[in-house]
Formats: C-alpha cells, sequence, structure tokens
C-alpha cells in the first residue's frame, strides 16, 4: 500500500505528496492523482483571477435534521471535475442558516457544495465524527486554493 501511495503521478505529471495518515483512507486521496496536482490547479486559478474559496457552515435541513455544509466558490472547471468524484455537486450558494439559496446567481457553474447531515437528536459522538470529517476536507481542500488556509472561512456565508 505504501508503495502505491508514494508512485502516484497527478495529470500534470507531478508526484503526489504523501498527506496526514488519517487522509490516507479518505477517498480524495486516490481520485486526486487522475488530476492536476495542487499547486497546478492552484496556480491555475490564480492565473484565471479566480478567488477561490471554502465556506463551512451548519445549516438546517427541512427534514429536521442538521448538515455541516461545505461551500466551494469560483472553482477552476477542473477543480470543479475534481469535487464532483470526490462527492460534491454543482449547486447553489447558501444564503443562511435556513436556506439554502437561489439558483441563477452569477459564476453557479463555479459553485460546489457537499452536505453532511444528521438528525437533530444526534448522538453527539457522531456530530464529533462529522466534524472530523470536515476537517479532514479542509486539509486536502487547502493546498487547491490560491490563498491557502485564508480562503477557508467558517460560520460566514458566501456574498
Amino acid at each position: 500500500m505504501d508503495r502505491l501511495l508514494f508512485n502516484m503521478i497527478h495529470r500534470c505529471g507531478h508526484r503526489q505528496l504523501p498527506g496526514p495518515s488519517a487522509f490516507d483512507r479518505h477517498e480524495a486521496r486516490f481520485i486526486r492523482a487522475a488530476f492536476s496536482c495542487p499547486h497546478c490547479l492552484a496556480e491555475l486559478a490564480r492565473r484565471s483571477m479566480l478567488d477561490t474559496r471554502v465556506f463551512v457552515n451548519l445549516r438546517q435541513q427541512a427534514s429536521g435534521g442538521l448538515a455541516f455544509v461545505i461551500e466551494v466558490a469560483d472553482a477552476s472547471d477542473e477543480l470543479g471535475e475534481l469535487l464532483a468524484s470526490t462527492g460534491y455537486r454543482s449547486n447553489r450558494k447558501t444564503l443562511d442558516e435556513m436556506s439554502p439559496g437561489v439558483r441563477g446567481l452569477l459564476n453557479d457553474d463555479r459553485f460546489w457544495s457537499k452536505e453532511m447531515c444528521f438528525a437533530n437528536d444526534a448522538d453527539p459522538r457522531q456530530v464529533v465524527e462529522i466534524i472530523d470529517r470536515v476537517k479532514l476536507e479542509m486539509t486536502w481542500l487547502e493546498p487547491y486554493l490560491p490563498l491557502g488556509a485564508e480562503a477557508i472561512e467558517y460560520c460566514t456565508f458566501p456574498l
């Protein structure tokens, strides 16, 4: 397994770098090799003048549950393909904690989201596991962002 992890080459020709040990079990670990490396995609966003940002929020679901919502705004086409292959979907912007937003806003095609849902009465340990999952998502997404960790915002909604 270690030999496979250290010999994967990205589409751009760069070697995939090792990540935190928890990341080795994340589905994005293997999928990422089919795309350009984080450095190349962040550089593409810079050159294209894309302000790629990530917003992490908690939102009330209509079904009586809650969801941690990760939203990636202004992603390049290739980053969008990577996000789609790891469970994100092209979606509308979240306006606030209660409403998912409206379609038809500028750059909707560059907006991706992933929801991690749980019931209102979920065991707190389950919620902590979901929070750990959100942290892991931020770990692998950060290198793809031109501004790095500065482009990740918590408890703030996209404009």
